[in-house]
């Protein structure tokens, strides 16, 4: 299984090879573009948008089938109304169709119901209005304004039905979108992997997999079972300028949903599985912990460079006494703060990458180069 990219994401765009799969990686990351079907693109929410409303083989779930007839079956009114939104959507971000910003609350309900929404078809009781002008609509009331071409939210949080039938709005939106692209003679989502790539037991490829969930239970605790998506790719040793690039197993594993769900990936030397990059992402590993002001963190520094001085040495086995350098620095999240402190430990020619969460102590990014 040799390079298996899943590049019906994105056979839609006329670039080079490198560059479709650079894009597809920066897609499993949670990086996205100005392209309106990539503006929602961690991988979750990729395979969702390119994918789930014109899959109907043997493994689309009743749950999936449910979601695809629902947006089917819209009537004519509703889809033009998502069609002058499809057609008059120019923005670089989701934010700026939006009247405002999500509020974290608002965002861990998404979470909540969106997988209500595709996994068990939990609908709003109503669908999201359309009007004309703004006039027309009620106070807080979650409504999209042609005139406008803005998605209104209320001003007081969103209440369950509010944000289903945002979600809702979400969905048919990026269907109306595929539609268009579908008769532009554009398939996408045709032999897209919204299963787990297929591996043989006792396998090489199903050996690197078992590895990886190893590693997953023993960073961070989450038994991954059959409800978990497994994709995994295989690349070939590289010569890169002067260095050689070792054969690696690049595995991902998430659950099939939209939007904020965790993610992991695991990256696997070929032949002895020593993992290179171990990491976890999602909106509530890094919303749901404490952040800290640059200057709160830099308390934390010391602290957290021998936790993760002792890891590395005891875990991955580097030698203490080849460690020359440590550098730390900040990346900044919301309110100017983050929950994250970042090391980059030099052990000779080595860099290893750490990045270490201030409030519970733990690594969630480890990375070896």
């Amino acid at each position: 299984m040799k390079n298996r990219i899943n590049k019906d994401l994105i056979s839609n765009i006329e670039i080079s090879e490198d560059m479709k799969t650079a894009l597809y990686r920066n897609c499993i990351k949670g990086r996205s573009t100005a392209d309106f079907a990539f503006r929602y693109s961690g991988l979750l929410s990729a395979l969702i948008v390119i994918g789930v409303f014109v899959f109907t083989g043997i493994g689309a779930s009743a749950a999936v089938l449910g979601v695809k007839a629902r947006l089917e079956n819209m009537s004519n009114e509703e889809y033009a109304d998502y069609q002058y939104e499809v057609d008059n959507d120019t923005f670089v971000s989701v934010n700026e169709g939006e009247s405002r910003a999500l509020r974290d609350s608002e965002i861990r309900n998404i979470i909540r119901l969106e997988r209500e929404y595709y996994d068990n078809n939990v609908y709003p009781e109503n669908v999201l209005p359309h009007y004309e002008t703004k006039s027309e609509r009620s106070a807080n009331e979650l409504a999209y304004v042609e005139k406008d071409n803005l998605l209104y939210f209320p001003e007081d949080e969103m209440t369950d039905e509010q944000i289903l039938q945002y979600i809702d709005h979400n969905a048919k939106k990026r269907y109306v979108n595929n539609q268009a692209l579908i008769a532009e003679g554009i398939a996408p989502g045709v032999g897209m992997a919204l299963e787990s790539t297929p591996v043989v037991a006792g396998s090489r490829e199903s050996e690197a997999v078992d590895e990886a969930k190893k590693i997953i239970k023993e960073f961070f605790k989450e038994d991954i079972d059959d409800s978990w998506i497994v994709l995994i790719d295989y690349f070939e040793e590289e010569q890169y300028e002067d260095e050689v690039v070792p054969a690696i197993y690049d595995i991902d594993i998430f659950q099939l949903g939209i939007g904020y769900g965790t993610q992991y990936t695991i990256r696997l030397q070929a032949n002895d599985f020593t993992p290179t990059f171990i990491n976890q992402n999602g909106y509530l590993e890094t919303n749901d912990y404490k952040h800290y002001t640059k200057n709160e963190a830099e308390e934390y520094v010391e602290e957290g460079k021998a936790a993760m001085k002792k890891l590395l040495s005891e875990r991955f086995g580097f030698d203490e006494s080849n460690l020359t350098t440590i550098e730390y620095y900040f990346d900044e999240y919301s309110g100017n703060a983050t929950p994250f402190i970042n090391y980059r430990f030099m052990y000779n020619d080595q860099i290893v990458s750490v990045l270490y969460r201030i409030e519970d102590g733990k690594m969630v990014s480890y990375s070896l180069r």
